[in-house]
């Protein structure tokens, strides 16, 4: 018999619907039982109701004996009514009498069904029983299957790693044994040929394999610090990159705003010379005085590079401040309109940094704060006279 077939018997024995029968057969005998036993119970106080009436009842007939003498028709009266209620007495007595016999074989038929339904149940425990430990056996068996198939697994695990060397090793099938062994035999003397084996090369070849290792590692090592490098590089160019184009547009937008102020007829702006990498390259001053076209600061003349420059100053001022700026005769090439325009620009700027301006210039020279005034004596020695104004 299969285990399968084994586990089907039991899961039958261990039917639901068996178990709950017997679990009713069970309740439906404690319930007998429990009646039983009331019905003792009702049959002692019977019997002791019976026993307390008589004992009374000899009392009665003890004291109606002693008045026998003093009143007989009330004696006789008296034994006739006790003769009446001892009859009844008796057929209900004999009516329970019978009731309990009843009960006695009905509780003796259910004990009689009880012993049989324990025998069954004993049956199928023992059969039950055997037929566990014959699985006990099976899965005895099962496990030496397992242990020996485990043991056979690690052979042929054994014998694979054996012969995993000769994985690639090519099967001359077109040959006969003689010519293998003539084959065999010349190898050996080509062999032997070669003269003795250096029994160092395996060290000699773990060390430089320990030294490739090594390169290797120090090579990934190097690798991961030269992309660490790059990355910190491009991470460096970008924020560089970032800073530049925001001071760049920053002085732009101010350059603009300033040469409009010096100059009334012309429009300037700041220009890359390589727009995708600004880095690399410089930055133009486009000028527009006439026309539609705009000029490099080179094309211009002395006076209008003289505006382009201070436009350019003031504009890095804005981004940038200094604590004091010098100008050596800055507006030489300018005329008197564009002398006056510049000059109120620096009295403008004069607030936040000091400037300091050699000029002969009168525009320029009244608007200053203060004035110092350098002579050349005869003597060669310079003089300084200084004007607050």
């Amino acid at each position: 018999m299969s285990r399968q077939e084994l586990r089907g018997r039991i899961s039958e024995l261990r039917n639901p619907t068996l178990l709950a029968e017997l679990n009713t057969f069970e309740q439906k005998r404690r319930e007998l039982l429990d009646e039983i036993l009331t019905i003792k119970n009702s049959i002692k106080n019977t019997e002791l109701q019976s026993s307390q009436v008589f004992g009374q009842e000899t009392k009665r007939i003890g004291a109606i004996l002693k008045e026998i003498g003093r009143d007989e028709n009330s004696f006789a009266e008296e034994k006739s009514k006790l003769k009446t209620e001892t009859a009844s007495n008796r057929k209900e007595l004999a009516v329970l009498e019978k009731k309990a016999e009843k009960f006695f074989a009905e509780n003796k038929k259910l004990f009689s069904e009880k012993d049989r339904a324990v025998e069954i149940l004993q049956k199928t425990e023992d059969s039950l029983i055997r037929k566990e430990e014959g699985i006990r056996v099976i899965e005895v068996k099962q496990n030496n299957i397992s242990l020996k198939h485990a043991e056979l697994a690690g052979e042929l695990a054994g014998l694979n790693t054996e012969f995993e060397e000769y994985r690639d090793v090519q099967l001359i099938k077109n040959k006969s044994e003689e010519e293998l062994k003539s084959e065999v035999a010349s190898m050996q003397r080509s062999l032997s040929g070669m003269g003795n084996v250096n029994l160092k090369a395996l060290e000699i070849y773990d060390a430089v394999e320990k030294q490739y290792n090594e390169l290797l590692g120090k090579k990934e090592l190097l690798g991961k610090e030269h992309k660490k490098v790059l990355d910190m590089i491009a991470e460096v160019e970008t924020k560089k990159t970032d800073l530049f184009m925001n001071s760049f547009n920053a002085v732009n937008e101010k350059f603009q705003e300033i040469f409009g102020k010096l100059s009334t007829k012309g429009t300037a702006h700041l220009e890359l010379e390589n727009k995708e990498a600004p880095l690399e390259a410089g930055v133009e001053i486009k000028v527009r005085i006439t026309g539609n076209k705009f000029l490099d600061i080179r094309s211009l003349s002395g006076g209008e590079k003289t505006l382009t420059a201070l436009a350019m100053i003031f504009a890095i001022q804005e981004h940038e401040p200094a604590s004091f700026y010098i100008m050596d005769e800055v507006d030489a090439s300018l005329d008197k309109r564009n002398s006056e325009k510049l000059a109120q620009l620096i009295k403008q700027y004069s607030g936040k940094a000091q400037y300091i301006v050699i000029t002969h210039n009168d525009a320029m020279i009244s608007e200053a704060d203060d004035l110092y005034g350098v002579s050349m004596q005869e003597d060669g020695i310079s003089n300084v006279v200084s004007l607050k104004v």
